[in-house]
């Protein structure tokens, strides 16, 4: 390395707590732990502005990796290539519908030095399997840590693809979801088996419990609406565990798409039943967001907007007749 300095290594990654891409970013900072690896976590409406505030390194060896993640504007291909004139090498690795159908957009014209685009796979397998022939092993070592990951990135893949072939993976998603991106992400760096440790394990317990008070508010706040050809529309608010939330309201429901409005991250999550056929990814990207077919997201603030707007109109008639009745 020039003048003896570790290397590097940016990630940018999908947060802020999402199990695939904790995993997907805990890939390489595993793989690349002997260099100095700095990972950001970035929601998708903010994954243009994390990406453009990483830096060039200054004549040091510099790597950026972009893991689950996409972004939307020009000026963020302007900046990558700046990263890439100034000695970055670049990564883009992603499975979303809206990047793959994208890939081909002038924001997204960049020379990457390796790209991995495909929905055959959770984000964190691809990355996993791009890691070593990318730059194999330079010592057992490595070898052996990066294979002793791989169950957790099974995990990851079988959870955020909805194959629920491993039993605990909906286990992983919840704790990460629990205990979020940053905590999750270290406690993933020391993890030797698919073993959770007891941070984690502590982030389920509460999770468990947050998850039913989550789906108590969806029940509760649940409106259906129908739509053209036989379709169904299921509005409703959370609090986080989205995904939990929506199977409980798609389980009682026939070819309906479900949508929540996360009253924690005040974005809003689409699902649909497992009969329902419509592609929420371009329902999301209508809206700026993305995701996948069956699981999608986007940010919506004038919505937020007319719930405060909602609100003032009616508690304010209120105030203003109790104050009329009130003796002067």
């Amino acid at each position: 390395m020039a003048g003896g300095r570790k290397r590097l290594v940016h990630v940018v990654s999908h947060g802020p707590n999402c199990l695939d891409g904790v995993t997907a970013a805990a890939a390489v900072g595993r793989y690349y732990a002997n260099e100095r690896v700095v990972t950001l976590f970035a929601a998708n409406n903010e994954s243009d502005k994390v990406i453009q505030s990483v830096m060039p390194a200054g004549g040091r060896l510099h790597d950026l990796w972009i893991t689950d993640l996409s972004w939307v504007t020009y000026d963020t291909a302007s900046h990558l290539r700046h990263l890439l004139k100034s000695g970055t090498r670049l990564f883009w690795i992603d499975h979303h519908r809206t990047a793959v159908s994208r890939a081909a957009n002038p924001e997204f014209q960049v020379p990457f030095t390796g790209k991995v685009l495909t929905e055959q796979f959770s984000a964190a397998k691809l990355v996993y399997d791009f890691l070593p022939t990318n730059e194999p092993p330079q010592d057992s070592r490595r070898a052996q840590d990066h294979e002793a990951f791989r169950e957790v990135v099974n995990r990851a893949d079988d959870h955020d693809r909805w194959i629920h072939q491993i039993p605990d993976s909906p286990d992983w998603a919840l704790a990460v979801q629990t205990l979020g991106a940053r905590e999750s992400y270290r406690e993933f760096l020391r993890l030797r088996a698919a073993r959770m440790s007891r941070p984690l394990l502590q982030a389920l317990d509460i999770g468990r419990r947050s998850v039913r008070h989550s789906i108590e508010l969806a029940k509760s706040t649940a409106a259906d609406r129908e739509l053209d050809r036989g379709l169904n529309l299921c509005t409703a608010c959370c609090f986080g565990y989205t995904s939990e939330a929506a199977a409980e309201l798609y389980g009682v429901r026939t070819n309906t798409v479900v949508a929540l409005l996360d009253l924690r991250s005040l974005g809003v999550s689409l699902r649909r039943s497992a009969d329902c056929q419509v592609d929420l990814s371009k329902i999301a990207e209508a809206f700026g967001g993305g995701g996948h077919a069956a699981a999608s997201g986007f940010d919506l603030p004038m919505l937020r907007n007319s719930l405060g707007e909602e609100l003032s109109r009616r508690l304010g008639d209120q105030i203003t007749a109790t104050v009329e009745r009130q003796p002067s």
